[in-house]
Formats: C-alpha cells, structure tokens, sequence
C-alpha cells in the first residue's frame, strides 16, 4: 500500500490527531507599561503520512522517514503503514471527515476513481506547489509522469514501479536435476522443471504470492495478457475475458493446484518459499528482503512467456497530497509538497530497501542503487522487464475497486475448485457488465 490533519490507523480504527503545527511557547507577560510582544509564529511542524506498504517495503519507507526526520528539525513526518484492503476506503473517508493526512499513497491505477479525493498539485490556496517545491516533470520517467494527470491537473507524483517476477529456489533446482543458474523461460521449460521439482518431493510453483483474492486475480491477469486479452472494450462498456483467451488462462491457472499436483489451495508461497519447501514463486519486488534473509539460496528471473508474448502485472506507487480541510495554512501544503519531493530524491533507498524502481531519474541511476545487492540480483532485471515493455497496468476506471472485487471473488473459487473455471468467468463478466451499467 495519507491525510492533512492526522489520521492514525490502529487495528483497522482510525483515530484523529488534531494539530499539524506545534503550538509555540506563551509569550513571556509584558511588563506594566509596555505593550505586549507579538507571539512569534509557529516553526515546528508535524505532517502525518499514511501508506498501504506492509513487510519489506514498509520497513524501507521507515528508513527513509527516520533519515527525513533526522535532516529536518523543525517539520517532522509521522508514518502510519499498513491496512492494504481497507487503505483507500479509509483515505476517502478520512477526507469526507476533514482528517485526512498530510501525505499519502495512490496506485496510477487508482487515480480515476480517488481523484476527488487529492489535492490538485498545481491549483492551491498556497499556489502552484509544483513550482514552489521544485517538482519538476522532466526529472521523472516519462510514462509515470504522464500518468498521473486527470482532466487537466495533477494529482500523482511518481514514486516508483513494481511488477511480479520469479522467484526459485536454487538448491531445489539442483535436487531436481535442474541448472540453477538457468531457469524456465517458455511454457515446455516450465512445466517440464515443475514436474521435475514435484518429483523431487518439494512443492513446485506457487502462482500467487500469498493466494489472496487479489493476488490470485493477478495470476490470471499475466496469463490473460500474455494472450493479448484485455479486460474491458476501449470505452469499459463491458467486459471481454469471458472468451477462449480468458479460459485458457483460468484453467492453467487452476490446474496448478487441481490437477498438476505443483502445489495445494489456500497455501502461502512466501512461507512455502522462506521455508525451503517450494521451487518457484511468483511475487513482487518486496520479496528481495524476505528472500535475502532467508536461509535460502535463491535466484530471481524474468516472468517465463507461458503464451504469445512475455507478459507480468505491475503497477506504480504515487505520492499525493490528499484534499485537506479548509483553514489548513499554505505553509503545511508547502512543507507536504517539499517532503514528497525529499522523498523522491532519496528513493534510491526505496530500491535499495524496498525493492521497487525508482521514478525519479536521479535516484534510478545513482551509484548507491547500481551497486547494491538489490540491483545485481533482482532489481537490474524488473527494470529490464519495465524497459523491454513486458508490463502491464491493471484497471483504471472509476469503478476500479468494484470491477477488480467482482473478478477476484470468481478467480478465488475457481481456483479452490468449488466451480469450474467457465462458471467463474460467466459471473464475473455478468457481475462486472452490471458493474459497468449501473445496475
């Protein structure tokens, strides 16, 4: 996985901390006869900063605040992580309540329908913060810059890219007669090494990170993709999955754990994998820490082309400055965008620590990031899949959430073989056309 005034998620309650800006001392009393000074204004700010990140790269965006705060005495950041499933719902409502964070984050994919929601960067009581904080378009990854506009004001300072690759298990390739130092590219390679590690005793592929709903629906998007489905017609007037293309891939999808024994439903790959029980695993670059302080020899490698072209989910991470209440001064919507622009400068930590690749251009290419860990033993070859054009974003429409729900739930029960594959994809489609009508 954000508000101006202060919202703090606590088990999944938010609480509301009132106070961007430390009062000052009382003024010293005047003696008897003089005027009474004027009380200096307020130096000291603190502006809360809420994100959906969790596990590895919430530890990394820990790093950066802690190094944010230690630079700056006078404005402090207060960070809130987590709650990923209930983190936009809880930054809208935030923003209904009038308290919200100062500083949050908003996937690109998201910004149709959480536009209303942000503040437009260019258009505030304080003036153009773009300009006043230096934020500047030409400093950023053309593609996630233009991204983040919506009717003509921007609303999304790109953080970074993140994708889904694979993950193996070295030692268990050797086991299993397999070259560890060359992992399956195309769908005979795959299936051929899957078998080979199912035979060895260990479970094989886990497809989905976690398996929840959401994750599994990313499965079955990189195997629709690589097909050259798409999801919805141009104008999202219905849906389009439901066909030979989006069958095929369900039912591959399905059969890893229904009928070619690589794994079971319901199983947690990251466990599976840190655990030394599971030869390959599809996840996202957050996964780099938990693999590097595993006890596991592990090797990272490009998304294998399963179909006609290679193909792998991602997405972007955003900076945003969520709609504040009226009376917020001008210098905390200064001091917000002058943070996120900070934060950008120092997010070769973010791909360092966190995995992801930066967006903005300096940090992408600094020495720290170029030689680090990360980069040679995962984070050179995301960028890879990112610059050979091998990604591809999720939907984007006001009804996002809706349409990604309606989906998730069908993919779920196929794959735990409650319904066919055929029956989950006729109810999502009908409950995404409903969507999409307005029903």
């Amino acid at each position: 996985m954000k508000y101006v005034a202060a919202v703090a998620l606590l088990l999944g309650v938010v609480v509301v901390m009132v106070g961007c800006v430390a009062p000052p001392p009382p003024a010293a009393p005047a003696p008897a006869g003089e005027a009474a000074p004027t009380r200096p204004p307020a130096e000291r700010y603190t502006l809360f900063y809420n994100t959906l990140f969790h596990s590895g790269d919430a530890q990394a965006m820990e790093r950066i605040v802690k190094l944010y705060n230690e630079e700056h005495e006078k404005t402090q950041l207060t960070l809130t992580q987590g709650q990923w499933a209930q983190y936009y719902a809880q930054l809208t409502n935030a923003v209904i309540a009038g308290n919200p964070p100062q500083i949050g984050i908003v996937h690109t994919n998201k910004l149709a329908e959480m536009y209303p929601a942000l503040t437009p960067l260019e258009d505030t009581p304080a003036g153009n913060l773009l300009e006043i904080a230096g934020i500047k378009g030409e400093d950023y990854i053309e593609t996630l810059w233009n991204a983040g506009e919506r009717d003509g004001h921007r609303y999304l300072v790109p953080l970074d890219t993140h994708m889904w690759g694979m993950w193996y298990n070295k030692d268990i390739f050797r086991e299993a007669g397999l070259d560890p130092e060359n992992p399956p590219q195309t769908m005979d390679e795959f299936v051929a090494a899957a078998d080979a590690i199912r035979d060895a005793g260990y479970f094989a592929f886990h497809p989905a990170e976690d398996a929840l709903p959401r994750k599994l629906r990313r499965a079955w998007y990189i195997f629709f993709w690589q097909q050259g489905g798409e999801l919805f017609d141009e104008g999202y007037t219905k849906a389009t999955f439901n066909n030979e293309k989006g069958l095929k891939a369900l039912e591959f999808l399905v059969s890893i754990v229904q009928d070619r024994g690589w794994n079971d439903p319901g199983t947690d790959g990251f466990k599976q994998f840190t655990a030394g029980q599971l030869g390959m695993l599809f996840a996202g670059n957050w996964m780099y820490w938990t693999a590097k302080e595993s006890d596991v020899d592990w090797g990272f490698a490009y998304v294998p082309q399963f179909f006609d072209k290679r193909v792998t989910w991602a997405n972007s991470h955003n900076l945003v400055i969520p709609k504040q209440p009226s009376g917020v001064s001008n210098e905390v919507l200064v001091k917000s965008a002058e943070a996120i622009k900070w934060i950008n400068e120092h997010s070769d930590l973010w791909g360092i620590y966190g995995g992801h690749i930066p967006a903005y251009k300096p940090a992408l290419e600094s020495k720290e990031l170029r030689e680090s860990d990360t980069w040679q033993r995962s984070l050179s070859k995301f960028t890879d899949m990112a610059n050979n054009g091998w990604i591809h974003y999720p939907i984007n429409h006001p009804k996002g959430s809706l349409l990604e729900d309606a989906i998730q739930v069908q993919i779920q029960k196929a794959y735990n073989g409650t319904i066919s594959p055929q029956e989950a994809l006729d109810a999502a489609e009908a409950e995404c056309n409903k969507i999409l009508q307005g029903d």
